[in-house]
Formats: structure tokens, C-alpha cells, sequence
């Protein structure tokens, strides 16, 4: 490799930096924030890394700014699947979990496979991709704001207030949704791939949108099992010795944006995805499962679908799906 590997850890808060100056790791942190970003390139032109291999998580939209700045910036990066993270990091028998910690395993992670680089994606998915961060936004206040109005407020002022701030905020939600389809519409590759993911039984606009936004292209992830990871839909096990055997739970491990965005529709695709449906039915006459544990195999299901519906570039077809 001939760039140097910088790991870095990627929070909501801030970036956890390791780097190798003189055989020896180096740390530093910034904002995960414009002003952070013009920060750590400061810091690494400093350190006369004028061109490095940047190595962080493919965390969604909190990882997506910083990559795009040190992009632009002349760096190469690379963006991990969490999932392929925290392998490595197994194996490397680690025990201790801080933002220092983890910086050096993703820097050991570059160092070591020399991942390939990232393409930023286009002014388009850019733009969706900061619509939909303004669309949870909006969501989460709405959802709060109907708590308070919902939690015993008498007073008439304030409670005519709460309904104008719900109101307001409903009224933003279209107006984002509105700039989401054109946004979509507007580039030929997010409207075709758009109007497949609306091919399977179950994907309607909103989840659509949330697939183009949050899940990466195929330099981070290039089979379905990846897509399932990365939304941390896979399976956790946890066994010792013989006295020990807990039931099968999920990893969690990955973008919580898109493994919340599947509850629902993967229960409506219960009901109307021939394939879903066949799987579901599967394992409900096995016995073996809880009610939930099936809603998961049916999210992963569906995410499989879609990652398979968009891979191809062909419509869903149940035949095809259920043989998977």
C-alpha cells in the first residue's frame, strides 16, 4: 500500500483518528462537523500526510460527510461494513471498547486488507440523502411534540399551541416528501432504481427512499448476506460451554436507520410477498421460533429482495425470490 492507512472511528459526536508516524500510532479527535472535517485535514497535511488511505465505517449519514471532505481533498477512502469490523476484531481477541480502541482496529483493518477505494456518490443521492436526514428530523419532533400534547395539557394556550407546532411539522413531512420525489424522479439511476424496489410486494415510497439513501453501493457491500450485516439483521449467537445456549438474537450492528425502516413493511410483506409469506408461513409450522424472531427472518427477507431486485436491475419476481 502506498498511502498511509488512517483509521478512523466515526461517532454522531465526533471522528477518533490513529495514525503511523515513526513506527508508532498516533491518536487525535475531532467534530464529526464541517469545522471538524477542515480540522483533520489540517491535522493530517501537519502530520505530512498530504495523501492518505482513509479507512472508516459505513455508518450512513454519519459517515458520509467527513468521506466526501477527505475525498475532495485528495485522499483515498474506503468505506468498511461494521459487520466486517467487528469480525476482524474478534479475531484479534480484543477485549476493550473505546473510540481509541477502535480507531487503531480500523487502521489495522486498512493496513491489513487494503480495502478499495470509495466512489462519492452522486449530487443527487447527496441531496436525498440530506432530505432524508431532515425527514427522521421532522418525524422525531412530530412524535414528540404529539407525547406532550397527549400527556394532560390543560391550558388552552398551550395546548393551541402544540396542535400549531404538530400542524406545522406535518406540513414540513410533505413538504420533504415532495422534495424526495423530485429528487428522485429528477436522476435517471435513483428513478429506475426507485421503480424496481416498488416492483416487490411490501416496498412502498418511503422505504424505497430510505434503501437508496442508507444502503451503500458495491464497494461496501456486494451480496445479500452483506446488505443483512450491515443492517445488523444478522444473527448473534451466544454459547458456553454446554451450560450456556440463549436464544438466537440479532447483531445490531449496523445502520439502525434502515433495520428500523423494514418493521413494517416486512409485516405488510407478510401478508402480501408471495416469498416473504412462504418463509413466514415455514417457520411458523416449525414451532421453533416466537412471533418477532419471524418479523426479523421476514426483514431480512425483504432486504435480501431488494438488495437482490437492485443488483440485478430486474423487477421482483416471487418464483425467483422464494427459490433464493
Amino acid at each position: 500500500m502506498s498511502e498511509p492507512v488512517i483509521g478512523i472511528d466515526v461517532s454522531k459526536a465526533t471522528l477518533d483518528i490513529t495514525i503511523m508516524r515513526f513506527d508508532k500510532l498516533r491518536h487525535h479527535q475531532v467534530a464529526n462537523s464541517v469545522e471538524g472535517w477542515r480540522a483533520l485535514i489540517k491535522w493530517l497535511r501537519q502530520q505530512k500526510i498530504a495523501r492518505g488511505h482513509a479507512c472508516l465505517e459505513a455508518t450512513g449519514r454519519f459517515s458520509l460527510g467527513v468521506a466526501i471532505a477527505l475525498h475532495d481533498a485528495g485522499h483515498v477512502v474506503s468505506l468498511i461494513n461494521p459487520a466486517q469490523i467487528k469480525d476482524f476484531s474478534r479475531s484479534k481477541l480484543g477485549r476493550n471498547k473505546t473510540d481509541k480502541v477502535d480507531s487503531a482496529t480500523i487502521y489495522d483493518y486498512g493496513a491489513t486488507f487494503d480495502p478499495p477505494a470509495w466512489s462519492p456518490p452522486s449530487p443527487a443521492l447527496r441531496r436525498l440523502c440530506e432530505l432524508r436526514t431532515m425527514r427522521d428530523g421532522f418525524m422525531t419532533s412530530r412524535v414528540e411534540w404529539q407525547n406532550r400534547a397527549g400527556s394532560g395539557v390543560a391550558d388552552p394556550t398551550a395546548t393551541e399551541l402544540a396542535n400549531a407546532t404538530i400542524a406545522h411539522l406535518k406540513q414540513q413531512i410533505e413538504a420533504v416528501d415532495q422534495a424526495i420525489r423530485e429528487t428522485i424522479d429528477g436522476d435517471d439511476e435513483l428513478r429506475e432504481k426507485r421503480d424496481l424496489l416498488l416492483t416487490i410486494d411490501g416496498v412502498g415510497e418511503t422505504l424505497a427512499a430510505i434503501i437508496l439513501a442508507e444502503l451503500p453501493g458495491r464497494d461496501v457491500i456486494s451480496t445479500g448476506a452483506q446488505a443483512v450485516a450491515y443492517a445488523g439483521l444478522n444473527p448473534s449467537h451466544f454459547k458456553s460451554g454446554s451450560s450456556i445456549n440463549r436464544p438466537t438474537r440479532i447483531s445490531k450492528i449496523g445502520n439502525a436507520t434502515l433495520r428500523a425502516a423494514l418493521f413494517m413493511p416486512a409485516m405488510v410483506a407478510m401478508r402480501y410477498n408471495e416469498a416473504v409469506a412462504a418463509l413466514a408461513a415455514r417457520l411458523r409450522a416449525k414451532g421453533k421460533l416466537k412471533s418477532k424472531q419471524i418479523v426479523v427472518a421476514a426483514m431480512r427477507k425483504l432486504l435480501v429482495i431488494c438488495f437482490g431486485v437492485l443488483r440485478s436491475r430486474m423487477p421482483f419476481d416471487a418464483k425467483i425470490a422464494m427459490a433464493e
